[in-house]
């Protein structure tokens, strides 16, 4: 169980999440990587039948199929290249990319958007560094407060 009150523990968990993070975008490679395979096997596994344009249609999704796929698995790529840049190894008083805060009773880490991670026994949103919440946020200090989904909201505190 890691301990937020002490800084080696604060530090420790943002390299933990970072792991994690960068352990969930490589098995998002992987299955990019998989699924283009079996639609590039399944477009040249058809045969020519003697239904006309089934043959036609069936490479035609398959193809649609590897260029969704090869989409998500450069969007992918770049997820982890921009994730392995983020430096956690220092703590921070304001709100940076690699940041991570409390508000709301809630963990946020600022690196790339990939929503709800579970880290031990606690749920931490990562958020995009490019998205309009960290905008709204960004320099922002423990103590400081903002208007959050209509309600004030304070930033409990920041590492």
């Amino acid at each position: 169980m890691i301990d937020l009150k002490s800084s080696t523990g604060k530090l420790a968990f943002k390299k933990s999440l970072k792991a994690e993070c960068i352990q969930l975008i490589e098995q998002r490679i992987k299955n990019a990587k998989v699924a283009i395979d079996n639609a590039q096997e399944a477009a040249n596994s058809n045969d020519k039948s003697t239904a006309g344009d089934k043959y036609e249609t069936s490479r035609a999704m398959g193809q649609l199929d590897s260029d969704m796929n090869a989409k998500q698995l450069f969007e992918a790529e770049q997820e982890l290249v921009a994730l392995e840049k983020i430096d956690v190894s220092m703590a921070t008083d304001e709100i940076k990319v690699g940041s991570v805060f409390e508000m709301s009773g809630l963990l946020f880490f600022i690196a790339i958007g990939l929503g709800p991670v579970k880290i031990e026994d606690k749920r931490v949103m990562v958020v995009s560094s490019k998205s309009p919440f960290y905008e709204n946020i960004k320099g922002m200090n423990a103590g400081d407060t903002f208007e959050f989904q209509d309600k004030m909201d304070e930033i409990k505190m920041v590492f």
